[in-house]
């Protein structure tokens, strides 16, 4: 049986602009289809640069590295 995944993310590693170090580092996510999922955790953990990542809402010149 073939698992279809609704989003697939893989070493999602955030820099931006006017900062010398990656503001997210090594996201992993996978979400098959029709399953629900919660990002949960403290504020400033990344979870809205993981969905904007996924969504293409980055800040302009934001360097993306990994797989979304």
């Amino acid at each position: 049986m073939t698992t279809t995944y609704a989003l697939d993310i893989h070493g999602l590693r955030i820099t931006l602009p006017g900062t010398a170090r990656p503001v997210l580092d090594g996201v992993d996510l996978t979400v098959a289809a029709g399953e629900t999922v919660a990002l949960v955790g403290e504020s400033g953990s990344g979870k809205t640069l993981t969905s904007r990542s996924a969504l293409r809402l980055l800040p302009p010149g934001a360097l993306v590295e990994g797989t979304v």
